[in-house]
């Protein structure tokens, strides 16, 4: 995964594209965390994407006890089972076998690819993924990684990103959370953290929606 400067891309035509409020990178325990906050705020237009055939990264696979969460302590597969229930009914789309190769910060004059302006001000990002049928395009108003322990040249790139998007405006769009945060956290603060985020971006678009009238 590589951030990219949209300055030579080629853009995709809109029927091309998914367009999303929140796009959210990761569908382990903190990216589930993040779209389910979200979601419960009422953000509705979310999507979760992850590069495995099934979601839940370490809830799927390990058996260690989680405490912190709830009054008792729980599996991992039945928090996973939690976080399933609760995406289903709630509606929140979410794609596996999806892995974001690139992910490009969109210049004001790139999002013209929204024919709204209005409404192309407010997208931000997008993700050129691989799966199985080939490439496509994510567009995203906000986007949140939780991909996992970051290389050295990816945290270096993506912490350069949020500083700059900090300096530009008052309400940065891009956020880290889980391992991708800090590569030690157990599952129990990998959900706490995608939690807190996902309660924050949520909170962000709803008072973005509230301003433009929605």
């Amino acid at each position: 995964m590589i951030l990219c400067s949209s300055k030579n891309l080629t853009l995709p035509k809109p029927e091309e594209s998914f367009f999303s409020d929140l796009l959210v990178v990761g569908g382990g325990c903190s990216g589930l965390a993040a779209i389910s906050a979200a979601a419960d705020l009422g953000i509705e237009n979310s999507l979760l994407l992850e590069k495995e055939e099934s979601l839940g990264g370490r809830l799927g696979k390990s058996t260690e006890e989680i405490s912190g969460l709830f009054t008792k302590t729980v599996q991992p597969k039945e928090l996973l089972a939690h976080f399933s229930l609760f995406l289903e009914n709630y509606g929140v789309a979410h794609q596996e076998g999806v892995e974001v190769e690139e992910i490009y910060v969109l210049s004001r004059e790139a999002l013209s690819i929204v024919h709204s302006q209005d409404e192309a001000s407010a997208y931000r990002y997008l993700l050129k993924a691989k799966t199985k049928e080939g490439s496509c395009f994510f567009i995203g108003k906000a986007l949140v990684l939780a991909v996992g322990a970051l290389s050295p040249e990816e945290n270096a790139a993506v912490s350069a990103l949020i500083k700059e998007e900090e300096k530009k405006t008052a309400s940065p769009r891009l956020f880290l959370t889980g391992q991708s945060l800090a590569p030690s956290q157990s599952i129990a603060e990998a959900v706490q953290s995608g939690g807190a985020v996902g309660r924050m971006v949520g909170e962000m678009l709803l008072k973005e929606k509230h301003k433009q009238g929605f």
